[in-house]
């Protein structure tokens, strides 16, 4: 039998074998610790946090409505449930302003647009605390000025987070 045939085990074998198990020993590791970290912190409780809708044009106005369901318009998830409705006529501000009568400085005049609103939706949910105590609803971090793509029945459209509370 001719030696030189024979495979030979060398260091580079060895080394290729351990960079292997290092990677799979590592892989393990991480989705263990995180696993296990997620498991060991995470609280149920309940949220109540407000949305704002900017500049919602009145005809989409009856989409919202008391009790009804929130979903996230990307995974179409339930996100919470309605509790309460607030609107407000949408305004910009002007180039122009006015000297005030009670102070010193000026105020700039707003424009009331006609037909729009801003919509206020006070939503209650289910929520996950992590170790940190950060909020999230599957997946998705509530804190203040989060963007959401939200959709109440048909109507699909961008929010913000203005406020929450966790009861």
């Amino acid at each position: 039998m001719d030696i030189k045939n024979r495979h030979r085990f060398n260091l580079i074998d060895a080394f290729v074998i351990l960079i292997t198990l290092a990677l799979i020993a590592g892989t393990v590791y991480f989705a263990w610790k995180e696993n296990k970290e997620i498991n060991m912190h995470l609280h149920e409780k309940n949220i109540t946090y407000t949305l704002r809708l900017a500049d919602v044009e009145e005809e989409f106005l009856p989409a919202f409505a008391v009790d009804g369901h929130v979903l996230d318009s990307s995974t179409l998830d339930y996100i919470g449930t309605i509790k309460k409705i607030r609107t407000e006529k949408s305004f910009r501000l002007t180039d122009s302003a006015v000297q005030s009568s009670t102070s010193s400085g000026y105020l700039v005049v707003q424009e009331i647009l006609d037909g729009s609103y801003n919509v206020y939706l006070t939503v209650n949910a289910k929520t996950v605390l992590d170790s940190r105590g950060v909020a999230y609803i599957d997946n998705l971090r509530i804190t203040v000025g989060t963007p959401m793509y939200v959709r109440c029945g048909n109507f699909t459209y961008e929010a913000y987070i203005t406020s929450f509370s966790i009861n």
